[in-house]
């Protein structure tokens, strides 16, 4: 039943009762005048409050009566009026709008605090290109996680027609600002997580498809970006058209948020899984792959929440209460970019955690140095038996240090020095193996043998 149809029957109250004379009271004008003129259609008594709620034709009746005769705000105060009279109680999941941003907001910022604690607990490590990224995605979250906060007290998650007039515009404007930040925060955490992929594997084709989805990423962003200021002119229109009292343009919100969706649900799937084949090839026992395996599928919870968010677009285009029909769009879309920054985080918190708490995480002392020798060093010391990134062309060679960086920088790094040959540790992984290396090769990816393992290509 629509609101503006239910606004209707409450006029009948006036007949018969105080209570009914009370509510006359608060209807505008349009909506009496819109009662005498359809109340003649229902075969209920005017005073009969559940017969009328049931009466189908009458409320059509009543509802096209409104639509031509009655303002917004004078059909928002009419259903306000009407439906507390009718007993039916308000919606409100405003709590969930300002739990989820707290709750997931202040876990993703501790997430990149842990990643950059363990990033400088060795004193010599300094920051590579996918922490740069990640933590401008953290910032760039932080204001979308924070304006939940006052966009629940203005009226995000109730009923639209509960919400005073000036609430609206700030609601409004709020989720404006919101759009705006998990459009930027979103592109920056994919790019983290692929800065990340060119830190650990040196597969001329890995490293091509890697480098092309960056530049997806960052062209879907910037448009996205782009497209979320600009959607309505004048800008102001977006949280003040509601009222039918500016005039203004915006493009089909509705078909933009689907064509968005589809996009970054296949971006996504396609970072996400684009390093799992790689790491099955390792050579390795079970146990630690599936480990490892489990450890980067739980960033496909973001495409099971991107699919979820699907379904509130649904209700989005049809809807005569936005503020409520639309706050699962909002928790939902707030969820997605922070469960991204904390699945960028889950690696680097692992070796942290490792260090901290050696025996639940199978953990030695030695496995604790040097942790990232692929960041920028300023010593030499090698470190104890991790796994290694090696360049190779069909068999071990030397290679000078600014063709051996696996990264997107050039730095020469400190088992290039030791060992004539450029290299450096997939020890964001950790994976305890023994001084294996992945080298590229024009076939790809390989395990180069240690003293210890035989060679496994990949």
């Amino acid at each position: 039943m629509k609101p503006s149809q239910v606004l209707m029957f409450a006029t009948s109250l006036i007949v018969g009762s105080a209570a009914q004379s009370n509510l006359l009271d608060q209807l505008p004008q349009c909506a009496v005048n819109c009662f005498q003129q359809t109340i003649t259609m229902s075969s209920c008594s005017p005073s009969d409050i559940a017969c009328l709620c049931g009466d189908g034709a009458f409320l059509q009746a009543a509802s096209g009566c409104q639509a031509v005769n009655c303002t917004v705000k004078e059909t928002l105060t009419s259903t306000n009026a009407t439906l507390a009279a009718c007993g039916v109680p308000p919606n409100d999941v405003s709590t969930t709008v300002l739990a989820i941003p707290a709750a997931f907001g202040t876990l993703s910022i501790l997430m990149v605090i842990f990643r950059i604690a363990d990033r400088q607990w060795n004193s010599k490590m300094l920051l590579n290109w996918d922490d740069y990224f990640v933590i401008a995605a953290v910032i760039l979250a932080a204001p979308l996680n924070w304006v939940c906060i006052p966009m629940a007290h203005y009226g995000m998650g109730k009923d639209f027609w509960n919400i005073p007039f000036p609430n609206i515009d700030k609601t409004l404007q709020l989720l404006w600002i919101a759009e705006i930040f998990y459009m930027a925060a979103e592109a920056f955490v994919q790019l983290s997580l692929l800065a990340f992929y060119l830190r650990v594997f040196c597969s001329r084709t890995f490293r091509f498809v890697v480098f092309t989805l960056m530049g997806i990423s960052v062209g879907f962003g910037i448009a996205n970006t782009f497209a979320m200021i600009f959607q309505c002119t004048p800008i102001p229109f977006f949280w003040q058209g509601w009222a039918g009292e500016t005039t203004g343009t915006c493009i089909n919100i509705n078909l933009f948020s689907w064509i968005r969706a589809a996009v970054e649900i296949g971006l996504d799937i396609a970072v996400l899984s684009l390093p799992i084949p790689m790491l099955l090839k390792l050579d390795m026992s079970w146990r630690k792959k599936i480990q490892v395996i489990m450890m980067f599928s739980v960033g496909f919870v973001i495409t099971i929440i991107s699919i979820l968010r699907l379904r509130s677009l649904i209700q989005f285009a049809k809807t005569t209460n936005p503020t409520f029909d639309n706050s699962p769009a909002v928790y939902w879309s707030v969820l997605e970019c922070d469960m991204f920054i904390i699945c960028c985080c889950m690696p680097s918190t692992r070796n942290l955690l490792k260090r901290i708490f050696p025996t639940c995480f199978g953990s030695t002392a030695a496995d604790s140095h040097d942790p990232y020798p692929n960041s920028h060093s300023t010593g030499s010391t090698a470190g104890p038996k991790k796994i290694q990134l090696q360049y190779r062309e069909g068999r071990t060679s030397h290679v000078p240090p600014e063709a051996a960086a696996p990264g997107i920088s050039s730095h020469s790094h400190s088992h290039g020095a030791s060992t004539g040959t450029g290299t450096a540790k997939m020890a964001d992984f950790d994976f305890d193996a023994d001084a294996y290396s992945v080298g590229r090769s024009e076939s790809g990816v390989e395990l180069v043998e240690s003293k210890r393992h035989p060679k496994a290509v990949v």
